[in-house]
């Protein structure tokens, strides 16, 4: 397997094991969070376009402390460079949201709700299967396992 696929696979199992730790099931629990940003986002959007302000804001502010809570969970020591392309993503979309609240911007809310779904279908693949999460014998046995890893990257990567 080729180093930097191994590193990325490892990144995802850092985050799994943290999160087991705080009783969730790892990748499940990080879906799970994914979830709840998007729900924030969606019914933010609702408040924009309602001109709902406040209710906006708590909705962001929701999405915003989910997305620190992951930030925190991420290992640099075991999960390079996957760890860093989602502190990347994390950093970009924190900022995006902050963006769309100040300037009213339901184009630039989508745009986060997107990012958000693309990451978030890396990580169902992965909580799908996570016997696959934290060891391969061959790049070619699990082609759709290791696409799933590189594509949450490459949106992160991509901000």
């Amino acid at each position: 397997m080729a180093p930097l696929v191994q590193q990325g696979l490892k990144a995802y199992k850092a985050v799994e094991s943290e999160a087991t730790a705080h009783g969730g099931k790892g990748a499940e629990l990080v879906v799970l969070l994914y979830d709840g940003i998007l729900e924030s986002l969606v019914a933010g959007k609702g408040h924009l376009q309602r001109k709902e302000y406040r209710d906006l804001g708590r909705q962001f502010a929701r999405a915003l402390t989910i997305i620190s809570g992951l930030r925190e969970t991420l290992n640099f020591e075991q999960g390079q460079p996957v760890a860093t392309d989602l502190l990347r993503f994390y950093n970009a979309l924190t900022s995006q949201i902050i963006h769309a609240q100040t300037k009213r911007d339901i184009e630039l809310l989508e745009k986060c709700v997107e990012w958000v779904k693309s990451v978030r279908g890396a990580w169902a693949e992965l909580a799908q299967n996570p016997s696959h999460s934290t060891s391969h014998t061959s790049e070619e046995s699990e082609p759709s396992r290791l696409a799933a890893a590189r594509s949450g990257a490459a949106v992160a990567a991509a901000c």
